[in-house]
């Protein structure tokens, strides 16, 4: 196997495991109130960032997935 792919399995295994503990504490990493100029980040519960939250879970699971099985699909 080469060295690229084990990069991205383990890449692949990280994000999956961000997601895992952002479902397991219903929690986000986020930016603060500020918006997209804002230079504090923070976690932000799941009530409060539902939206931010949905995408992290959705998108960190599907990116994850594809980044472990690619190496063994092509």
């Amino acid at each position: 196997m080469e060295p690229v792919a084990i990069l991205r399995i383990a890449v692949g295994a990280v994000i999956l495991a961000y997601v895992g503990y952002c479902l397991l504490n219903q929690k986000v990493w986020v930016r603060g109130d500020v918006g997209l100029k804002s230079t504090v980040f923070a976690w932000g519960t799941r009530e409060e960032n539902q939206f931010v939250f949905l995408l992290h879970t959705i998108l960190g699971t599907v990116l994850g997935i594809y980044l472990i099985a690619s190496p063994f699909l092509w």
